[in-house]
């Protein structure tokens, strides 16, 4: 009897080691620093990290603290409509596959724009083309109906 354990010990040991296993990894996790803005709001980014991007495009200028709390949050609101665009998978993880297809529109946006430019500098050429089309036809049947290009100008 001596080696029995009590059953309310027998029903504490799991209940205890549960409470262990929870306890222990919030225990090995070391709190993320958190940056706050001048306002009180938590960035979604490192301000540093965001900041040294920057400074590799930007040169010579001094950024405005606005801009770099603007930048991250902006950076972090994209990267949360990225992140439901991939929650939307069928499947029960976020693939490669998944990313790509959350991120497509944004790699398009330099493409589409390229494309709004050649579009617009067809559409000038078709036009001269038009006018030079609609010219000759004045000169054609102005010359077969006798009448001067004035007169057919006016109409």
């Amino acid at each position: 009897m001596a080696d029995e354990i009590p059953v309310e010990n027998q029903e504490m040991q799991p209940e205890q080691q549960a409470e262990e296993e929870l306890a222990e990894p919030v225990a090995e996790q070391a709190p993320e620093p958190v940056e706050v803005t001048a306002e009180g709001e938590v960035l979604p980014f490192p301000k540093a990290r965001v900041v040294s991007i920057m400074r590799s495009a930007i040169k010579d200028k001094i950024i405005r603290s606005e801009v770099k709390e603007a930048t991250n949050f902006w950076i972090g609101n994209l990267l949360k409509r990225i992140a439901k665009e991939m929650s939307n998978s069928m499947y029960g993880s976020v693939g490669i596959a998944d990313f790509q297809r959350a991120t497509k529109p944004y790699d398009m946006i330099e493409d589409i724009v390229k494309d709004r430019e050649r579009l617009l500098l067809s559409c000038e050429k078709l036009k001269a083309d038009s006018d030079s089309i609609q010219r000759e036809m004045k000169r054609f049947f102005a010359t077969i109906t006798g009448k001067e290009e004035e007169e057919t100008n006016m109409i």
